[in-house]
């Protein structure tokens, strides 16, 4: 008689995000999850840009059309999310009425890369200074990077460094299982 090994499911996490960039950062964890061996499937859907009132609506349209995720998220600028408030855009407001928890990348992705890096992890930059200020410790970045670049870049040890100093990068990291 043949033995069946029994196959784990894999917990769907949906994650809406601004656009590409965004996307390969998110890919860039999931690597990071499969070497965990945590069983993930991360669908990943970048609203192509807007405010961030848009992400978060074009993540609800894409959620409302499917079911089974174990966690709902959409990634947003901090620094655009307040812009938006001040223009009468509620993105918050939005993620809650469609069950939608927002994860902050502070003040904006380039910022986060940029305290990837080893001591800047506590550096605050303003958004529009976030890439130049990326540029300086990382000359080749080009927008938007890859997976591929960011894996080559940098490793769990620099995320968790981070998200020490970062709640919602260490929340993120908490959902996922990284930590």
């Amino acid at each position: 008689m043949r033995r069946r090994h029994s196959v784990i499911p894999r917990r769907a996490i949906f994650v809406g995000v601004e656009g590409i960039s965004d996307r390969a950062f998110i890919r860039f964890l999931e690597r990071y999850c499969e070497r965990k061996r945590l069983h993930l499937y991360l669908d990943v859907k970048p609203a192509g840009g807007g405010d961030s009132v848009t992400v978060v609506e074009t993540a609800a349209r894409h959620i409302s059309k499917r079911s089974g995720y174990s966690e709902q998220l959409v990634l947003l600028d901090n620094d655009r999310i307040r812009q938006d408030k001040k223009a009468g855009r509620n993105a918050e407001f939005v993620a809650s009425a469609n069950r939608l928890e927002i994860i902050l990348l502070n003040p904006n992705l380039e910022g986060l890369l940029l305290k990837l890096h080893s001591g800047q992890e506590r550096r605050q930059v303003r958004s529009q200074d976030a890439l130049k200020e990326l540029r300086k410790v990382w000359p080749e970045y080009d927008k938007p990077p890859t997976a591929d670049q960011l894996d080559q870049r940098f490793g769990v040890s620099d995320l968790l460094r981070v998200a020490q100093h970062d709640e919602h990068l260490q929340k993120l990291l908490e959902i996922l299982g990284l930590i």
